[in-house]
Formats: structure tokens, C-alpha cells, sequence
């Protein structure tokens, strides 16, 4: 499974595109993300396993993503025809100021349905994209995210964070929190079970257990999936392909692309490519105004 792909980091923000051929269905490993992730795609349908379903999003339809959830994109079918996708990663603290000036308090907001039925969403959703990913000017691009996230909030949103698994609770135990900020805090070092386990104040098997069971993902994964979001952010802020591997804690090059491969669609190498090519790569096939 090879596509096309690449991205903007703008502060708080990364937006990324990914443009697969017709072929058979994408599918890529369990992970999560730190932000909230939106996704618009054209041209067939999506899919995801998330919070225990698989949830098929039609073309033209939102999906989004809560902050540190586990999924597994899985499309329903081979494509018959081209299909973009659109993409938006939200740091929480931008989605909760939103909220905040929506609402007055500061709850976190949730969007429980990843699929979101929304045509006016989308649709400005597609223009929202173009313009993060164009030199526009920065109020411009600052007016029309805090309005789109004030109105996914407003229409689809809650504040309350009710765990959606039995073992969600796990999640917020003090040897998880501890092993999840050792392995953040170190993102480049070669750290051990044990030494992990130290940290956590539980033996290894016992924080494996744990961590698996509130995150959703064994420690070894989550450390891949930090250091490749790291990476991604790195080659998007121009550093070359070699030294945002290593910088990142990947052995060496074959290394580091066949983790970005897997995880991204893309190699790192054609990932960072696509940055300098421009946003004429972002435009969405159909969705206008805005």
C-alpha cells in the first residue's frame, strides 16, 4: 500500500493530504494520535475500527477522531477509482479554547459519533484546508478555524469525556501516566521494559498489562507512533529525511522508512517532497465557497 502524501505544520495545527490510486483497501496499523483528528476524503469511501465498531464514512463525509484513542483505519472496499483525502490534526488546547469562548466553561469537548453528517461542515471544512495550507493571511486563517472547530463544538460536540471501554479508567493510573510521560519526555532514547517499569513503580509485566489495557496499545507501539508524529512535524519543518529519523530514535534509515512507511502510506522521503511541490495538491476534487 503506497500513496501520495504530504502535509503543513502551522503552530498548533498539521494538516496532511494522502491521494491513493484505485486498488485494493487501505489498511494501517492500530494507532492514535495526542490531537484530535479530522478526515475528509473524496472519491470512494472510508472506514475505521474505533471504540470497539467499524464505522464506514461515506465520500464527501467528516470523520472525527478524540485525542489518544485507538484506531485502525480499514476502508470497506478496494477502490474503483482515485481517492483524497483531507486531513486535520487539532491540538487540544486549541479545541478547548474553542469551546471555552463557545461555551464559557472549560471543559474538554468530545464529538462521540466519529462520522459527522454534516454538509455545510465539509464543505467548509475543504475551504479551511486550502486556506492552512495557502500563504493566506493569518487572520484570515485564524477567523475560519476558530469558527469551524466553534461550530463542530456547538452542533456535534459535548464537554463530558465518558470512557467508551471498561478499561478506559486504566488510562489515568499513576503507573500508566508515568510510563506514557517517560516514554514523551524521551522520545529518542533507547529505553528498556525495565527501565520503563522503574519509572512506573510496577514490574514489567504488570505495567505492560496496564498500559496496554488504558491505552489501548503495548508500550512498544506507542513509542513508534510518538516518534513517527514527531518525525512527520520534523520533515515538514524541513529537516532532511536522515537526521529526523535519528533525531526521532530510529537506528538507522531502512529503519526509520519501513516504521513511516507502514504507519504514513508513504515513504518519509516522498512524504517531505510532496511539501515543496505546494497546496495546488490540497484542493479538494469537489466543495467550494467557504
Amino acid at each position: 500500500m503506497t500513496a501520495e502524501a504530504g502535509g503543513r505544520l502551522r503552530d498548533d495545527v498539521l494538516l496532511e493530504w494522502y491521494r491513493y490510486a484505485p486498488g485494493p483497501p487501505v489498511a494501517l496499523p492500530t494507532h492514535a494520535h495526542a490531537d484530535y483528528q479530522v478526515n475528509l476524503s473524496f472519491g470512494a469511501p472510508g472506514g475505521v475500527r474505533y471504540r470497539g465498531g467499524h464505522h464506514v464514512v461515506p465520500a464527501g463525509t467528516l470523520s472525527v477522531l478524540m485525542p489518544d484513542e485507538p484506531h485502525t483505519p480499514v476502508d470497506p472496499d478496494a477502490r474503483a477509482e482515485p481517492c483524497t483525502h483531507l486531513t486535520l490534526y487539532v491540538a487540544v488546547d486549541v479545541a478547548r479554547d474553542a469551546a471555552r469562548q463557545l461555551t464559557g466553561r472549560r471543559g474538554t469537548p468530545t464529538v462521540r459519533d466519529p462520522v459527522v453528517e454534516d454538509a455545510d461542515l465539509a464543505r467548509r471544512f475543504a475551504a479551511l484546508h486550502r486556506a492552512l495550507a495557502d500563504p493566506a493571511s493569518a487572520l484570515d486563517q485564524d477567523v475560519r478555524l476558530l469558527l469551524w472547530l466553534t461550530d463542530l463544538v456547538g452542533r456535534h460536540g459535548s464537554e463530558r469525556r465518558a470512557s467508551w471501554r471498561p478499561e478506559g479508567r486504566l488510562a489515568g493510573h499513576r503507573a500508566v501516566r508515568r510510563a506514557r510521560q517517560h516514554l514523551h519526555d524521551n522520545l529518542a532514547a533507547n529505553v528498556s521494559l525495565a527501565e520503563l517499569a522503574a519509572v512506573a513503580g510496577v514490574s514489567p509485566f504488570h505495567l505492560t498489562r496496564l498500559f496496554t489495557a488504558g491505552l489501548g496499545l503495548p508500550p512498544h507501539a506507542y513509542q513508534v507512533q510518538l516518534r513517527i508524529e514527531r518525525a512527520k512535524r520534523l520533515l515538514l519543518a524541513g529537516m532532511p529525511v536522515s537526521d529526523a529519523g535519528h533525531a526521532v530514535g530510529f537506528f538507522d534509515a531502512s529503519h526509520f522508512t519501513r516504521h513511516f512507511k507502514r504507519h504514513v502510506g508513504t515513504a518519509p522521503g516522498s512524504y517531505a517532497r510532496a511539501v515543496a511541490k505546494g497546496s495546488r495538491h490540497l484542493a479538494a476534487p469537489v466543495a467550494s465557497g467557504g
